[in-house]
């Protein structure tokens, strides 16, 4: 052998023929397809992946604009709450640009009740606003009447000195005085000094006054939630209207 001896590659038909009948021709089919699928499975995997890409949308114009706050439309109206001393008491509509006067003007006018010197009636007005118009109190009447005076509840009992060497005498207890309460003026705090009243009754007192207007008579009291004969019994003496 003088070279390398190149091998016969040559096949014959009947050779070809010879091995696909030895392996059949489903196992040479299902082999082929085997080899397919890796080559290719082997492809995507070792392929470069492709950059992503993207996508940008313009924006219509004025989309996604944040109107300042300073920019937004003031509503035309706003709805208030009108009480107190007024012809029809109730919640209604106003201009935005509406004044305490215009509330009351909306609510049918003042009551001849009203004390309207007690409130500014050139005040603006705010949505979800309550406007109270006062009732006029008997200390705003031109007939002034001088105050009842009530025995107070704390006496003071005094010694009074003697000769030396006698006894000391034991003074009589000395009542201080002092002025009633109105109930057509006066505070809670002050409501709530007598007895058997406390800041729950108290507030029932004023709102009752301010919803109906002065008391008249002590004995108005009754009309009050949560007051009983007894208890204007118990206050009568210390009370006026």
């Amino acid at each position: 052998m003088t070279g390398m001896e190149i091998p016969n590659w040559n096949v014959t038909k009947k050779q070809v023929s010879y091995w696909v009948s030895f392996i059949g021709v489903t196992r040479l089919i299902i082999g082929l397809l085997t080899t397919v699928v890796a080559v290719a499975g082997i492809w995507l995997l070792v392929r470069p992946s492709a950059p992503l890409v993207e996508s940008v949308v313009p924006l219509a114009s004025g989309v996604g604009t944040v109107t300042p706050l300073s920019t937004l439309p003031t509503p035309l109206t706003v709805r208030i709450h009108v009480a107190g001393a007024v012809v029809r008491p109730g919640v209604y509509s106003v201009s935005s640009s509406a004044r305490v006067v215009d509330a009351v003007k909306a609510a049918g006018g003042a009551t001849s009740r009203a004390d309207l010197e007690r409130i500014n009636l050139a005040q603006t007005i705010i949505d979800t606003e309550q406007v109270f118009v006062p009732f006029r109190s008997s200390r705003t009447t031109k007939v002034t009447v001088a105050p009842r005076l009530r025995p107070s509840r704390t006496t003071v009992t005094v010694s009074v000195p003697t000769v030396p060497g006698a006894l000391p005498i034991i003074g009589a207890p000395i009542t201080t005085l002092a002025p009633l309460i109105n109930l057509n003026s006066a505070t809670s705090e002050q409501l709530d000094t007598l007895p058997g009243v406390g800041p729950s009754t108290a507030k029932a007192i004023i709102s009752y006054r301010n919803r109906k207007g002065p008391f008249g008579k002590v004995d108005d009291l009754l009309n009050v939630p949560g007051i009983g004969p007894s208890k204007v019994a118990a206050i009568r003496d210390q009370v006026t209207v």
